[in-house]
């Protein structure tokens, strides 16, 4: 087990993708590692691997997050991907290489980590300290009544590549513009370089449309037969369920979103959004979930 330099090992890391995470290995995955590991504004993720020889077999990375409220600023990572090749599958590899990033990360200042993992992982993070923090209500604004139930019986993850729309502007080409709303609650700095970044690697295809009183950024994902149109950031401190609306219509069977509500258009979905959790590192202070302002983009899988 040893810190893994991303940058240094992308074959590496892309080549136990492909074979634990169906990754395809092509130049696309390449560039995504690159893109979120190693590009990111609030730093390179932090990573540990664990190697046969010169081959990887396991490793964990960690990506470097921002928190911020009233100037104080929290310095946290997300646990993101996690990966063991298949022949060394249930040897503690996962656990030993979370234990040691844990350990490293609080010695070296890091004040938490929080991640949605599924019910699955969930418990094995429980029992490695990590506590549940709460779950957003997850809001839906779908076509009509039958896509709405459709979208409920659809058990299926969403797929990790947007479907390329047209509809809207590409998000990395109006970054400039894009001024998050005012939010009381420790929320993710939307600064230009942040914003340019998170939704400006072409393959997700995020999009950004005109609300009343700035932009919504977006992409567009397939979940089983539908579309899902996923609202990531409200960039306004208004409503606007008439924009809302258009781009359901527009570009899927129903949006979702969290954070916003009844005013925006949406209908809350009780107990379908995903369970945030947390794990304390240098900071021993884990924040009420209503302290913490989310928005999609925070939670989502990317």
């Amino acid at each position: 087990m040893a810190p893994l330099d991303v940058a240094s090992h992308i074959e590496a890391v892309v080549a136990l993708g492909a074979r634990s995470l169906q990754w395809v290995g092509d130049e696309r995955d390449r560039a995504f590692v690159r893109w979120k590991h190693v590009e990111n504004p609030f730093g390179a993720s932090p990573a540990w691997g664990a190697w046969e020889g010169r081959r990887l077999v396991a490793f964990r990375t960690l990506l470097q997050w921002r928190l911020g409220r009233d100037g104080q600023d929290l310095r946290v990572v997300r646990a993101v991907d996690t990966a063991t090749d298949p022949d060394h599958q249930g040897r503690g590899l996962f656990r030993r290489l979370t234990t040691q990033a844990v350990e490293e990360l609080t010695a070296d200042g890091v004040d938490a980590v929080f991640n949605t993992p599924n019910d699955q992982s969930r418990p094995g993070y429980l029992k490695m300290g990590w506590v549940e923090l709460g779950r957003p209500t997850l809001l839906v604004q779908p076509s009509s009544p039958t896509a709405l139930a459709r979208m409920l019986r659809a058990r299926v993850p969403a797929a990790l590549w947007s479907e390329p729309v047209t509809y809207g502007e590409a998000a990395v080409d109006v970054a400039d513009q894009l001024r998050p709303a005012d939010i009381e609650q420790w929320a993710t700095p939307r600064t230009t370089e942040h914003l340019a970044w998170r939704y400006g690697f072409e393959p997700l295809h995020y999009r950004a449309i005109e609300v009343k009183g700035g932009h919504a950024v977006f992409r567009v994902r397939r979940r089983g037969p539908l579309r899902e149109v996923a609202i990531v950031d409200w960039l306004s401190d208004q409503p606007d369920p008439a924009a809302v609306f258009r781009l359901v219509r527009a570009c899927g069977d129903y949006a979702v979103a969290i954070g916003l509500g009844p005013r925006h258009g949406f209908v809350p979905v009780p107990r379908q959004g995903p369970i945030v959790t947390w794990r304390t590192l240098a900071n021993p202070v884990v924040p009420a979930f209503g302290d913490v302002g989310f928005a999609l983009g925070d939670l989502e899988l990317f």
